[in-house]
């Protein structure tokens, strides 16, 4: 198994039950001790646990702490999939659609891909851009910009502009954390971002796997009722998705790809 599939689960467990021991994550994840250890002294070297006596716990001081592109995109992958594909459907033949740079959204690249259609994607992200780009029916913008160190994202300035002249059908954007009340991500740089693709869409979807939901990051990109409604999967509970509801988000679920129809 690769490190940044085991890190990841690593991250799923403990999102799951709150902490755990040194050998009862290594059962879970199905490796020794040893390399365990490894993988989980290098996530608290990188913010993202704390040590426990024979253990460890997430760090709840991490709203400004992302992790590797690698762990993120290995990071609730079903969930990931199932909501890419629930985006992709909204796509219509003609649109023109923004896709924000993220793995959630690079799941929705794929599913679009694969449906075949004709359609315009704009995009702030290299990977996306390249997936989208195997399509000879999807015509690819990419905007101008800054790379983010250890990132496919383009940012800053003349990202914004560029965004800025834009009025698209359909805007998939994702988000670091959802709280009851408004969305954010970890950097003023990437909010900002974020905030003009919304304003620049006639519809923007958020979309989130439900680790996100009932979470706050550094910086508010807007509250739950600017974009047109949410896509997350089906592990958000009733009463959380009862009282985004209730400030102003309509809240889909994508069906388990794995469970039969």
């Amino acid at each position: 198994m690769l490190p940044a599939l085991r890190r990841a689960r690593i991250i799923e467990l403990l999102r799951r039950d709150g902490a755990a021991g040194l050998k009862e994550m290594s059962e879970a994840v199905g490796v020794s001790v040893s390399t365990l250890r490894r993988d989980v002294d290098y996530l608290c070297e990188q913010g993202h646990l704390e040590r426990t006596h024979g253990g460890a716990v997430l760090n709840e001081g991490r709203r400004g702490i992302e992790l590797d592109r690698e762990i993120a995109s290995e990071l609730e992958s079903d969930a990931k999939s199932a909501i890419g594909s629930r985006a992709a459907a909204l796509i219509q033949p003609g649109q023109t659609v923004f896709l924000d740079s993220g793995t959630t959204t690079s799941a929705a690249a794929r599913a679009a891909r694969q449906r075949n259609i004709r359609f315009t994607a704009v995009t702030n992200d290299f990977t996306i851009a390249g997936i989208l780009s195997d399509s000879p029916i999807i015509q690819v913008l990419v905007a101008s910009g800054t790379v983010r160190p250890g990132t496919s994202t383009l940012l800053g300035a003349d990202t914004v502009q560029y965004i800025r002249r834009l009025r698209t059908d359909l805007a998939l954007v994702g988000t670091h954390a959802l709280s009851e009340e408004e969305m954010s991500d970890t950097s003023l740089e990437l909010g900002e971002l974020k905030r003009t693709i919304i304003s620049a869409s006639d519809r923007p979807v958020l979309l989130a796997d439900s680790s996100k939901i009932f979470d706050r990051a550094f910086y508010s990109f807007g509250q739950v009722s600017d974009v047109h409604h949410l896509i997350t999967d089906t592990r958000l509970a009733a009463e959380k998705q009862a009282i985004l509801g209730r400030n102003g988000m309509q809240v889909d679920i994508a069906p388990d790809m794995r469970e039969p129809a």
